[in-house]
């Protein structure tokens, strides 16, 4: 009875081994697998583009693959999105490219809001160049005067874009921008800087820039549901070369230094 009993514990101990060995083979090839798909984006998928030149935002959501490899060497992280989203409605999310939930209204098509915005920008800035014009020819004389005056110092160009990066303005860390297509967007109008130098006024075009609220990953500090301010080009001014010297729109030492 005595050599029963150990030969019984030493199978025990010898099957406890055997699970714990098989249970420690099993997380070191599901973290092999990991490292593996972390790494291997660098090899098979794209980077995301900055095609826009935009000085704090890369990427585009209308545009790149939407598992393209952003600034930090890793792919944009598509599917801790998707489940996101699926959290928040409560349903499963779907295709990564629908995405339609029978519990909300139908989202319009990305490629109308696009057009919707870049028309309504196209409107009121053109009223606003026009008016300025009309202003200044009322008040010089002759009227010949203005007639070749462009309507705008600096040469501009604007665009809307859907970021899928960013440096948040609050706390100068990265910040990866959520974007689902179609149905959750975060797409902004910019508009950069195309000239360095005025016409008819001498002196240097400098760029402008104007917050943006993102819902961002991870948590921004701004709000509780995840939100971040992130810099976003707006226009271009014109500083004369011999005026009085006063504070210009520059970035430096408004966000933080990221460490």
């Amino acid at each position: 009875m005595h050599i029963r009993r150990i030969l019984d514990t030493v199978f025990k101990i010898a099957t406890t081994l055997l699970f714990t060995l098989h249970v420690t083979c099993a997380a070191q090839s599901i973290w092999e697998t990991l490292t593996t798909a972390h790494r291997s984006p660098k090899q098979t998928h794209t980077k995301c583009t900055n095609k826009n030149g935009l000085k704090y935002l890369s990427g585009d959501a209308l545009s790149d693959n939407l598992n393209c490899v952003g600034p930090d060497d890793m792919p944009y992280p598509t599917s801790a999105i998707s489940r996101m989203y699926s959290n928040w409605n409560g349903m499963g999310s779907g295709s990564a490219r629908r995405g339609r939930q029978s519990k909300f209204v139908e989202t319009m098509d990305p490629s109308l809001t696009q057009k919707a915005l870049l028309s309504a920008y196209k409107a009121v800035n053109d009223e606003d160049m026009e008016n300025t014009k009309h202003r200044y020819s009322r008040s010089t004389h002759p009227e010949s005067q203005c007639r070749n005056t462009p309507s705008r110092l600096c040469k501009t160009r604007y665009n809307t874009t859907a970021p899928m990066y960013g440096v948040s303005l609050t706390s100068g860390q990265p910040v990866t921008i959520v974007q689902k297509f179609p149905d959750l967007l975060q797409q902004v109008i910019f508009e950069v800087c195309e000239s360095s130098e005025c016409d008819v006024v001498r002196g240097e075009c400098t760029q402008t820039y104007v917050p943006y609220l993102f819902l961002v990953i991870p948590l921004g500090p701004v709000t509780l549901t995840g939100q971040d301010y992130v810099l976003v080009e707006s226009g271009c001014v014109c500083k004369p070369k011999y005026a009085t010297a006063e504070p210009t729109q520059d970035t430096r030492g408004i966000i933080p230094e990221f460490k």
